[in-house]
């Protein structure tokens, strides 16, 4: 992943930071973008919170986005399908392991 830059010693744990909200889903390879962080995944479970859908997306690690309901439908998102993530490099807040 693209950050922002820090200063930190060698060998420090970080953690990054992202809104659910600042993550955008693709279903096909995204090419082209000014955002640097395109990490493929596949989506795990779909959950309907009020007016939004809670996508729960394995990269490795589990990640959540937050989608509209028209969204969900227009890319026919359903648990096992591959997908895209596409994070803007000051989406990414760092914060000490």
């Amino acid at each position: 992943m693209e950050t922002p830059l820090i200063w930190v010693e060698v060998g420090s744990a970080l953690r990054v930071g992202i809104r659910a909200g600042d993550i955008l889903l693709a279903t096909t390879r995204p090419e082209g973008l000014s955002a640097r962080n395109v990490l493929a995944g596949r989506i795990t479970s779909l959950v309907r919170r009020d007016v939004i859908i809670a996508a729960r997306v394995d990269i490795g690690v589990e990640m959540e986005v937050h989608l509209t309901l028209a969204a969900r439908d227009a890319l026919q998102l359903a648990p096992g399908r591959e997908v895209w993530l596409v994070v803007k490099t000051h989406s990414c807040h760092l914060m000490a392991g």
